[in-house]
């Protein structure tokens, strides 16, 4: 699993605090820079609004000396799915786990955590509300 999480899931990890050394990240621009040569959104000093580029570098996210986010550029950790998996069951006891179905060819996931209690409920509406209403509050 060395795929990196896409832009969306990086952006939401950095809102829920995570903050592991990473060998790429994600810089997404806030603003449009034209490049003075060409007189265009490209180029080498220029940039469109809403591009996004995949880097490599170390990076942490919200550190003073590494993240350089400003009013131009959104940057942000680009984890490994694998790095991430590890950090929800060593930071927040939460596994994910991933089979395949051998019927035919897809794949399911469950999770499970420590700190989700069991709760007897009468009705499924119940039991998502319960586990809808912890997620809520105790895990993010």
């Amino acid at each position: 699993m060395n795929t990196h999480v896409d832009f969306k899931i990086a952006k939401l990890l950095k809102e829920k605090g995570f903050d592991e050394q990473c060998k790429y990240c994600y810089e997404r621009a806030l603003t449009t820079q034209i490049d003075p040569e060409s007189n265009e959104p490209s180029g080498p000093f220029g940039w469109k609004k809403g591009e996004t580029n995949l880097q490599s570098g170390f990076f942490v996210n919200n550190y003073d000396g590494i993240d350089f986010s400003n009013d131009n550029w959104y940057i942000c950790s680009a984890p490994t799915i694998a790095q991430v998996v590890m950090w929800l069951y060593e930071k927040h006891d939460i596994w994910i786990s991933v089979s395949e179905y051998l019927i035919r060819p897809s794949f399911y996931y469950k999770i499970a955590s420590k700190k989700v209690p069991y709760i007897d409920v009468d009705t499924p509406t119940e039991a998502y509300s319960a586990a809808v209403e912890y997620c809520l509050t105790k895990l993010l």
